[in-house]
């Protein structure tokens, strides 16, 4: 957290405290969304952008902004050959969640924050802007992001033409009952702070980095497993895995989706993830080309590791003792 110099903008209460949405492209059935009470995801005024700017400027972004050809914000995209294309203000893709009250630690943009990680369509927050004060007679204002990952979620955007996303209403729903979910969760019966805030820090990583891979798939088998037996064949890591996301994928909606690995069957894919895994954990080199040719490549890979925890740790939420007797089991 920084305190700033006061800032020359003035905004109505209710608009000047404030989280920076980054992938945005539109909302696609209304103008604003109610996340949860009071917290408002809408397009960001004159004001905040101003605001975003300044503390973008003071960040120091990666190269992806582009300074001579303005923010990533006000640009084309996907990015067409050539010249970089400047959009008319009308077009830029500021997005922000409001709130009343100046709060530096507010507990529900945090839980909105752990949401947006968790369901199929992600929100990606890059900082949170409050202001407090009179202090001296002067108005301040205060930052909190997490740098390493605003700089790699941004990097990873230059090279996926998917970064900015429209979301609809039930994309929105999701992200508010997730949200939830996690405010009325008992850890006494399923431990999950620990799962949830594990997939948010890997955003903090390089997104090409194989320690992604493998921090996903240790929270999966954090929830999923327990301590193997060494004298039963039938209770290893790897099986428990298989035949208790087997499971869980008749229960949940959507199911993990397998087309992208030429229509093999769910455990011979994950049969090849773990030999996948392995090779990543002891530094090997994977071949896509031959032993692990079902995978196609790591970033098939990675994707399906990352579907797979989400729905895992989303399902813990809604039902969390099911999930706690399937670890047992």
């Amino acid at each position: 957290m920084r305190d700033n110099e006061a800032v020359p903008v003035d905004l109505p209460e209710g608009e000047d405290n404030f989280a920076f949405v980054m992938n945005v492209w539109r909302l696609t059935d209304n103008d604003s969304y109610e996340l949860a009470p009071d917290h408002l995801l809408k397009r960001a005024n004159a004001g905040q952008i101003a605001l975003i700017k300044q503390e973008l400027t003071r960040i120091g972004p990666p190269p992806v902004f582009q300074w001579d050809a303005g923010f990533l914000w006000e640009q084309a995209w996907p990015r067409p050959e050539g010249p970089v294309q400047r959009l008319p203000p009308e077009e830029w893709r500021y997005f922000v969640i409001t709130w009343p009250g100046a709060l530096a630690t507010n507990d529900t943009i945090l839980r909105i924050q752990s949401a947006a990680s968790l369901t199929p369509a992600e929100l990606e927050i890059g900082f949170h802007v409050f202001h407090h004060g009179p202090v001296g007679g002067v108005r301040g204002r205060g930052t909190l992001h997490t740098p390493d990952l605003l700089y790699h979620v941004l990097h990873a955007a230059e090279h996926n033409d998917r970064f900015f996303t429209e979301f609809s209403a039930p994309d929105l729903e999701a992200i508010a009952r997730t949200a939830a979910l996690i405010e009325r969760h008992d850890d006494q019966t399923l431990s999950l702070r620990g799962p949830i805030g594990q997939i948010h820090q890997l955003k903090a990583l390089p997104h090409n980095s194989p320690l992604r891979f493998l921090g996903y798939f240790a929270v999966l088998e954090s929830i999923l497993t327990h301590s193997p037996d060494p004298t039963d064949p039938y209770d290893s890591i790897t099986r428990q895995v298989k035949s208790k996301i087997a499971l869980l994928d008749h229960r949940w909606r959507p199911a993990i989706d397998y087309s992208s690995f030429d229509a093999a069957r769910a455990d011979t894919v994950w049969t090849k993830m773990y030999k996948y895994r392995s090779c990543v954990a002891h530094g090997g080199r994977p071949d896509f080309g031959r032993d692990l040719a079902v995978l196609r490549s790591d970033q098939h890979a990675l994707a399906l590791i990352k579907e797979t925890v989400k729905a895992v740790v989303r399902q813990a939420l809604a039902e969390p003792q099911l999930l706690a007797d399937l670890h047992d089991c």
